[in-house]
């Protein structure tokens, strides 16, 4: 297997998801079982009373439409999307199934994973998107290019209760799957067929599909994972995306532009990991960012962002992962933000080297002193390895068109409440303990 297929796979198990997810070994067919395969099948043309559902014929013509537009396929992994059989032993690799808990538990798609296969297509849109029951969307180290596609449309919204437990990845063949898994992301989720051997990850969760909107339980939060780094996407992010009601979005290594949209702000209640590493995103940096309350990722480090850094950010109590360097970012350091380091937050890495802050808050010193705030390469006197006077001279003389940071500051009212209850600690862990950062891997 692969080795980044195991890391990508990883950050799975160390997400907060809770799922029973079938994750293929990285075996592509061989030629001669690619001949037989094409054989038997290429001739078929399925009708809708060959599926066992009508989700899973209406998923049929989405591939279809999508397999037609690729114009790359060095894996030949194209090759198995043939046939009624979506949930197949070898028919259909990347793609999983699953009856959802509740309502009439149809078999349906619920994961696509076409990571590191290379695949090149000028656009998601028209697929990813159409795929309403789609819980997992991780494609990265491919060749998508276009916009991100609009994932508000999706008709179902997964309700899933969170619970971390210590978990094993372990090897297993697919027909090991527990009989009580509540969903799977994988060809049968209730342990009838095989795959061979297959990674597996026992995750404890369960998706309730079709409750009404507006209907929440305690503990319960709607979640959906949109991991595509390393592609071609480009053009601006979603204004919408703030109601894609997204958990972990992965988004590093595009070419990506325009600014960071206010609607982000709309996820304060479900988004857990946000990168948006070196693209050309642009503009000042967002309020609305600060209020993603729940948030332990955020990375928006190698973009051409500038302003300073809004005084929402006191806000992110949750937050263990603060990347904003390589950006153009100025003012002072906030004091607010170097004590989430402390008593009032989780901060264990505090990332702003390569920006043109002037100067950083007492709080920051000691920050900078354990080695948890980075401030390189900017323009604070009296600090070591900044920036030449004269280059910080020529970015002070350019106007400036961001607002300054307000001095008051009103967070959500959930973050205020967790922060008086529970006071957070600092944490240090390894970078690929989070998901997103674990997609980075090749």
């Amino acid at each position: 297997m692969d080795n980044h297929l195991m890391s990508s796979f990883t950050i799975l198990l160390l997400s907060s998801f809770a799922a029973t997810v079938a994750y293929p070994a990285r075996n592509e067919l061989q030629p001669n079982q690619m001949k037989n395969h094409h054989s038997s099948v290429s001739s078929y043309n399925p009708q809708p009373k060959d599926f066992p559902t009508e989700q899973l014929y209406r998923a049929y013509l989405i591939i279809q439409r999508f397999k037609n537009t690729i114009i790359s396929d060095p894996k030949n992994v194209t090759a198995t999307w043939i046939g009624h059989d979506l949930c197949g032993e070898t028919t259909y690799v990347g793609f999983y199934c699953g009856s959802p808990a509740g309502g009439d538990k149809k078999l349906t798609v619920t994961g696509v994973i076409l990571n590191g296969y290379n695949l090149h297509a000028p656009t998601l849109e028209g697929f990813v998107n159409q795929l309403p029951d789609l819980a997992l969307f991780h494609a990265a180290s491919n060749n998508f290019g276009g916009d991100i596609p609009q994932l508000t449309g999706l008709g179902y919204m997964y309700e899933l209760s969170v619970a971390v437990k210590d978990l094993q990845l372990q090897a297993r063949p697919k027909r090991d799957i527990p009989p009580d898994s509540t969903v799977g992301l994988g060809g049968n989720t209730h342990g009838h067929g095989h795959l061979g051997n297959c990674i597996i990850a026992d995750f404890n969760f369960s998706f309730n599909v079709g409750i009404g909107k507006g209907h929440k339980f305690p503990g319960f939060t709607d979640a959906k994972a949109l991991l595509l780094n390393h592609n071609n996407l480009s053009g601006p992010l979603p204004s919408n995306l703030g109601f894609s009601k997204l958990s972990y979005l992965a988004l590093a290594n595009n070419k990506l532009t325009g600014p960071i949209p206010p609607s982000i702000s709309n996820l304060e209640d479900s988004l857990f990991e946000v990168l948006l590493l070196n693209n050309q995103l642009s503009g000042c940096l967002p309020h609305e960012l600060g209020m993603l309350t729940k948030a332990a990722v955020i990375d928006a480090g190698m973009n051409q962002l500038t302003g300073p850094i809004p005084s929402s950010f006191s806000c992110l109590i949750s937050v263990e992962q603060l990347n904003l360097a390589g950006n153009r970012l100025y003012g002072q350091v906030p004091d607010a933000l170097c004590k989430l380091a402390g008593p009032a937050g989780r901060l264990a890495n505090l990332t702003l080297s390569g920006n043109y802050f002037t100067s950083a808050g007492p709080a920051c010193a000691a920050l900078i002193k354990d080695g948890v705030l980075d401030v390189k390469n900017n323009c604070i006197p009296g600090l070591t390895n900044q920036r030449r006077p004269a280059e910080c001279a020529a970015f002070q003389s350019q106007p400036k068109t961001c607002p300054a940071a307000s001095t008051q500051v009103t967070c959500p009212a959930a973050a205020a409440s967790r922060n008086a209850a529970a006071p957070g600690e600092r944490k240090v862990k390894d970078y690929s303990s989070y998901v997103t950062y674990a997609t980075l891997h090749d």
